[in-house]
């Protein structure tokens, strides 16, 4: 499996808040663009960083969102606005690999640090925000894995099959990446991953128990 960690020293020391920031900036920037030359150079700069950072080999994990984007791009070329459909694939083509360099060179647990105090009002409000952080993290996470999981199933398929793999991988995949859901909420309930933060909501919230006495 393509490793899913960048270890460039200089990637790794810029704070998890700035190269989170950076994604939401340049996310809202991207859906102000219409013209697809400049989204076109905007992803050329974006391959030239992931080949600055020695990454270009994650770009295998990414071809099962490859293929989720060509299949948008017919279906805006069939509906007769192959424009808008080259822009869409542009976008998200650059999203996904910025978001994967993030990923890549982002400890999870630098990321739940910053996502709770993103989220810390919540907490002022009696709320419990370390789900929420977890499972933004945890999607983030599993954008690059699933894709990693795609190819295993394309090269079993392949070992079986003399002909290539299409739609019929997407019922494994899918339940694929259920069981794999299951297991990682398993793993996570056992190891009392929200019972801390629970605890201290409980006594903390007007409505629990023990601030009824």
């Amino acid at each position: 499996m393509v490793s899913l960690s960048i270890h460039r020293p200089w990637i790794r020391a810029i704070p998890a808040s700035l190269k989170l920031a950076f994604l939401a900036l340049v996310s809202i920037a991207l859906f102000l663009l219409q013209d697809p030359v400049v989204l076109a150079v905007i992803l050329l700069l974006t391959l030239v960083l992931l080949a600055q950072l020695r990454a270009l080999a994650l770009l295998r994990t990414l071809r099962p969102v490859g293929f989720m984007l060509l299949l948008a791009f017919g279906a805006h070329l069939l509906l007769g606005d192959w424009l808008l459909g080259l822009v869409v694939v542009l976008r998200i083509a650059v999203l996904v690999l910025l978001a994967t360099i993030v990923t890549a060179s982002t400890s999870l647990s630098e990321m739940l640090t910053v996502l709770d105090r993103l989220l810390a009002p919540l907490r002022w409000m009696g709320l419990s925000t370390r789900p929420v952080s977890v499972a933004i993290v945890m999607t983030l996470r599993f954008v690059p894995l699933l894709a990693a999981r795609w190819q295993e199933l394309a090269r079993a398929w392949r070992a079986r099959s003399p002909r290539r793999p299409t739609w019929r991988l997407v019922t494994p995949f899918l339940l694929s990446a259920l069981d794999d859901a299951d297991h990682a909420a398993t793993a996570l309930a056992a190891r009392g991953a929200f019972r801390q933060e629970n605890d201290k909501w409980k006594k903390q919230s007007p409505v629990s128990p023990s601030s009824r006495h």
